[in-house]
């Protein structure tokens, strides 16, 4: 995993910074910024990978309301990754954390 330290962080990365704020209580550890794939090959990435006990939960974070381009990635991140969990979509201007179904 790379870790990536801005200056001055975009909006997008506020909105990851507010959410793991929000959830971080529920979980035992916390992944910003998840690359998927193998080291020559990224697949795909996850905003925040959130880990409790055997159960990994993914969130998309968007800056606006676009949960199915938010659902689509997170289906395709929990299919390759074979992941047993939830996914979750974060509204960054709205504040709003949403459950997907699978």
């Amino acid at each position: 995993m790379k870790q990536i330290l801005l200056n001055k962080p975009n909006k997008h990365d506020r909105y990851v910074l507010e959410l793991y704020k929000k959830v971080q209580h529920r979980y035992d550890y916390l992944i910003l910024d998840y690359e998927i794939g193998k080291s020559k090959r990224t697949l795909g990435q996850v905003d925040l990978a959130g880990i409790k006990e055997d159960k990994t939960d993914l969130y998309e974070v968007k800056c606006s309301y676009r949960i199915h381009k938010a659902q689509k990635q997170l289906k395709r991140a929990k299919k390759i990754m074979k992941i047993n969990g939830s996914l979750f979509f974060y509204c960054g201007s709205s504040g709003k954390i949403e459950q997907l179904m699978d």
